[in-house]
């Protein structure tokens, strides 16, 4: 979810996204209707995938739509609470939507997110009664197929059922939120359900992919506060949720035979590009400190807002931005999958105003980013720092580590075609000269446009406008928040792409 800072730093610890989440939930619980979302291309192994509502069922344009735009996989709430809302009765109706469209659609591919709970299967162990946010009881019995877990269970029998059309499966959503919003607990509570997830789904399917839970930035603010770095946020938790289950899991004397009960690392992002970059560093450092290994990290919720500014927004343009930037910061990371958040605008965040009719700006330059690029090898940041490099203690509102401007080097798979993506990285505009190996190339800008340039003396010569998005924590009327440094460009200026 994305931190709406300004709420959740004033003492309410709900994200808008968290509670769009949270009251759409509720209404599955009452209505037993929770709906999924698809999205798919030729193109399964791409890198560009969807997150996103209850749309897709509802709306008959909205898969044309994703499928247009490129996604490779969709990732949808099939959870718990939905399929187990009452204790004697199983609802598998939106589980038998998703394979009816799966068999219309067999190269699409999904990511199922089981998490969540209800008040009749909350375990005693956790108060009081938090709907969604109560773990179900059970947890630490084995078998985890076994009656008594519930949990364990539900995953067993939903894995067993369903993995002809399922291949992926997420343990649970945002149990690090601030706020308990999905979770009534901390990262050492999480291991059992984590572990229970893990073994049921392998005991139904052992060749299916088992994500971590994905985290919001919290976990990321309290590794940084715990380890004396420099949280951007004026009220940051005091420890990861992530890190805090790394530590408990190592007790388990069957975990590391077991994988640690994680294929995939899981993280959400929002606003701030080059965050893409920094949280998963700090990721690929726990696994490392850790598990001595990093695993592979799916990023299942991106996003931006175009609302017009504030804290953690801003124009159309800049959203078109977010995304080029943010894809290249991704890549520069290493992470497998991007799943972006969302295709509808019920919450500011998506692609269209309306689907399928009014697309804005940014659903071109997703589409641009799919089909021109959508599987390019990441070759090498050719100039500007790493991210913002959280992990050397530097915080986006004091820049001393700004270079000027971000220049990433892709190529095809098949090495016929080179990307070269550059943007400013301060609001002040820079001409570059970005070595050619042919003669010409298309220029391609943020919005899809295209034309031709040629090079001179072996280089092209670019004209990056300066960023203008000045936002962040410190644009809050608020000394608290504007103790904190200076406003942040949560993206770079315009964008510009070289196809060679």
């Amino acid at each position: 979810m994305r931190r709406n800072q300004t709420e959740s730093d004033s003492g309410t610890n709900l994200s808008g996204i968290a509670m769009v989440r949270a009251a759409a939930l509720r209404l599955v619980l009452t209505s037993i209707a929770l709906a999924i979302v698809c999205a798919g291309t030729a193109n399964a192994g791409s890198f560009f995938s969807i997150s996103s509502n209850a749309g897709a069922l509802n709306d008959p344009g909205y898969l044309p739509a994703m499928i247009d735009a490129g996604a490779g996989m969709c990732r949808v709430d099939l959870c718990f609470a939905g399929t187990r809302a009452k204790p004697n009765a199983w609802d598998w109706s939106m589980f038998e939507r998703l394979k009816s469209l799966r068999a219309s659609n067999s190269k699409f591919e999904w990511l199922a997110v089981l998490g969540y709970g209800a008040d009749w299967a909350q375990d005693a162990k956790f108060t009081p009664l938090a709907g969604i946010a109560g773990p179900p009881r059970g947890a630490n019995i084995m078998p985890p197929e076994a009656a008594g877990n519930l949990y364990g269970n539900f995953v067993y029998e939903t894995v067993k059922r369903y993995n002809d059309c399922i291949h992926s499966w997420e343990s649970w959503n945002e149990p690090d939120l601030p706020g308990h919003m999905f979770f009534l607990g901390n990262g050492k509570d999480f291991v059992p359900f984590q572990r229970t997830c893990y073994l049921a789904a392998k005991h139904a399917d052992p060749k299916c992919t088992v994500l971590f839970a994905g985290m919001s930035f919290a976990s990321i603010e309290g590794y940084m506060y715990a380890h004396k770095l420099k949280p951007p946020s004026v009220d940051p938790v005091h420890s990861s949720f992530f890190e805090e289950y790394l530590q408990e899991v190592k007790k388990d004397p069957n975990a590391k035979a077991n994988n640690y009960y994680f294929d995939v690392m899981n993280q959400h992002s929002y606003s701030r590009a080059t965050d893409l970059y920094d949280y998963n560093a700090i990721n690929k450092k726990l696994m490392h400190d850790y598990l001595g290994v990093e695993k592979p990290i799916w990023c299942t919720e991106t996003g931006f807002v175009d609302h017009g500014g504030g804290a953690w927004g801003g124009t159309a343009e800049n959203y078109c931005d977010y995304l080029l930037q943010s894809y290249c910061w991704a890549k520069l990371a290493n992470v497998q999958r991007n799943f972006h958040f969302q295709l509808d605008n019920s919450n500011g965040h998506g692609l269209f105003e309306s689907v399928p009719d009014r697309p804005k700006p940014a659903f071109n330059t997703y589409k641009m980013m799919a089909h021109e690029f959508g599987n390019a090898k990441f070759v090498a940041q050719l100039h500007g720092h790493a991210g913002v490099g959280f992990l050397e203690g530097n915080s986006p509102y004091h820049p001393t580590w700004k270079t000027g401007y971000n220049l990433f080097e892709l190529q095809s798979p098949d090495r016929t075609k080179r990307f070269l993506i550059a943007f400013s990285d301060t609001g002040k505009a820079v001409t570059i000269k970005v070595p050619a190996r042919k003669q010409s190339a298309v220029l391609i800008d943020r919005l899809g446009r295209k034309q031709q340039i040629a090079s001179t003396d072996g280089a092209y010569t670019l004209h990056l406008a300066g960023a203008t998005n000045l936002a962040g924590n410190p644009v809050i009327p608020d000394p608290k928040f504007k103790a904190l440094g200076q406003p942040e460009y949560l993206v770079g200026g315009a964008t510009q792409i070289i196809v060679e």
